[in-house]
């Protein structure tokens, strides 16, 4: 099947799809989520860079070479994240506005992906390496050895004094709450290239959608 014709009959099916077919719209509340969250990162980025600005020019330029560059360079980290935060704020806004033109669908022969005017199209044949990146779904299952896991008594007095991110469980509170970009791409072997699923959560969980593109990939390939 042609792109298009996926395209248009994963929209007429509404939510009766296709038997086999993952259709994956832009989730508005995922959205609407976000341009508040970079709404919020643009006031702080451009609230705290205005104020450094006036507590630092001229004072900081005049005293020494040191006290200046240090200004400037927070000044432009915080100037960073305002500009981030509204880019980003802009292209949500730009998605939600035209959220009809989004839409990624996954059949068991075709990957098919329209963003904006754009269409890709990759037959699942082609896909290798799929890989999705970030932080994945909190694992429910039972923990093992958590006796070992529990902090000794003067573990806790000394995390207590000096805090615990010195020690092996703090350090290990704070690996798990790091988060990594979330990204989900693979390989298209036509072409070599590597072709951009979703670079967030706004069409659904990026680890479960590249179980099902594995999955599908996999057993066409098997019978081909």
């Amino acid at each position: 099947m042609e792109a298009a014709e996926i395209l248009e009959r994963a929209r007429s099916s509404g939510e009766e799809t296709p038997p086999g077919w993952l259709v994956l719209p832009l989730l508005k509340n995922k959205l609407t989520t976000g341009i508040l969250g970079w709404a919020v990162g643009s006031i702080i980025g451009f609230g705290l860079f205005a104020f450094i600005a006036s507590v630092t020019i001229p004072y900081n330029f005049q005293q020494s070479a040191f006290a200046g560059c240090f200004a400037t360079a927070l000044m432009l980290v915080t100037l960073f994240i305002g500009v981030g935060s509204l880019w980003s704020l802009i292209t949500d806004a730009r998605r939600l506005r035209h959220i009809e033109k989004y839409l990624i669908v996954i059949t068991p022969d075709d990957f098919v992906k329209q963003e904006g005017d754009k269409v890709v199209h990759v037959p699942l044949m082609y896909v290798r390496h799929v890989t999705a990146r970030g932080a994945p779904p909190p694992d429910r299952s039972a923990p093992r050895n958590t006796i070992r896991d529990v902090s000794g008594a003067g573990e806790n007095m000394a995390g207590f004094i000096f805090g615990r991110a010195f020690f092996p469980s703090g350090q290990k509170m704070r690996r798990k709450r790091m988060r990594t970009p979330t990204t989900l791409a693979f390989l298209d072997t036509r072409t070599d290239s590597e072709t951009v699923v979703a670079t967030d959560t706004s069409y659904g969980d990026t680890f479960e959608i590249a179980a099902y593109l594995k999955q599908y990939a996999a057993r066409l390939q098997q019978i081909l």
